[in-house]
């Protein structure tokens, strides 16, 4: 317990210089690109009309639960591309920052919040053209929205969790990103973010397992709060399932990383 409350004090203490050097990352991504940072707007947009074009008005254009298939995909798909680009960047967090942040003399711990912060930006411009594309096929602003950042809260700290863990364990075992990265693709298939785990044609003992991935809380929070106006304490034991599942991911986490981050240097 200790080294979790040592690492979340060295992440609140410094997360102020650690936003102003995810912007500077952002500015140089596309330094060399003549649209510059318009990119990092236009990337998720022909992301999210791909699949519009190809789900919502080509290969399915049913209905999930009574919702549009176009919408239930967009409350799913747009937490998913957070989760994905902060996910997979934070597999090589501290690979990627060591040499700066020794320099800088960083705890290194905040490396694995960067690609977060990072992607930030992109996510809120893709949930607010969200909001529009829900307004304009019907579903109205209601105070259930409001989860909305109960839903964001949930999805930082997994994702933070997840990525606390594995930049470690990358820098410890060669081989980890390789195989989580393979692992990590599946789980785009089987979070609910595109295939509805409701469906009655799948095997119950696979839903279940799926059901407690936290990915697909996150992905499921976002959905009740836009789209089927249910509080998230009306799934009580769901909530304290996800919670404990990620303060044990935490406390791991912080556990491994200050117990190896003295020796990251011989290890890169």
């Amino acid at each position: 317990m200790r080294d979790f409350f040592q690492v979340m004090r060295e992440i609140v203490s410094n997360f102020k210089i650690v936003n102003r050097l995810a912007r500077f990352n952002v500015r140089a991504r596309w330094a060399d690109n003549y649209l510059g940072s318009i990119w990092d707007y236009l990337e998720p947009t022909i992301y999210i009309g791909t699949y519009f074009l190809v789900f919502g008005m080509g290969m399915y254009n049913g209905s999930v639960n009574g919702q549009p298939y176009i919408l239930w995909l967009l409350t799913g798909i747009i937490p998913w591309y957070f989760i994905q680009g902060s996910f997979n960047k934070g597999l090589n967090s501290i690979k990627s920052q060591l040499g700066l942040l020794t320099k800088i003399r960083f705890p290194v711990s905040v490396a694995p919040l960067m690609p977060m912060l990072e992607e930030l930006r992109r996510f809120f411009f893709m949930s607010i053209a969200m909001f529009f594309v829900l307004i304009i096929f019907g579903e109205m602003p209601d105070v259930h929205w409001i989860q909305f950042l109960y839903a964001f809260v949930a999805m930082f700290a997994t994702v933070l969790a997840h990525n606390l863990l594995n930049s470690t364990l990358t820098v410890v075992i060669p081989d980890y990103k390789p195989a989580v990265s393979a692992v990590f693709r599946l789980l785009f298939f089987t979070s609910g973010v595109i295939i509805n785990m409701d469906a009655k044609h799948l095997p119950f003992v696979l839903v279940t397992i799926i059901k407690m991935f936290p990915f697909y809380y996150v992905v499921e929070s976002f959905r009740d709060a836009l789209l089927y106006h249910s509080w998230f304490w009306d799934k009580a034991s769901n909530a304290a399932f996800f919670w404990l599942l990620t303060l044990i991911m935490l406390m791991i986490g912080s556990m491994v990383h200050l117990r190896f981050r003295e020796r990251f240097i011989d290890m890169v």
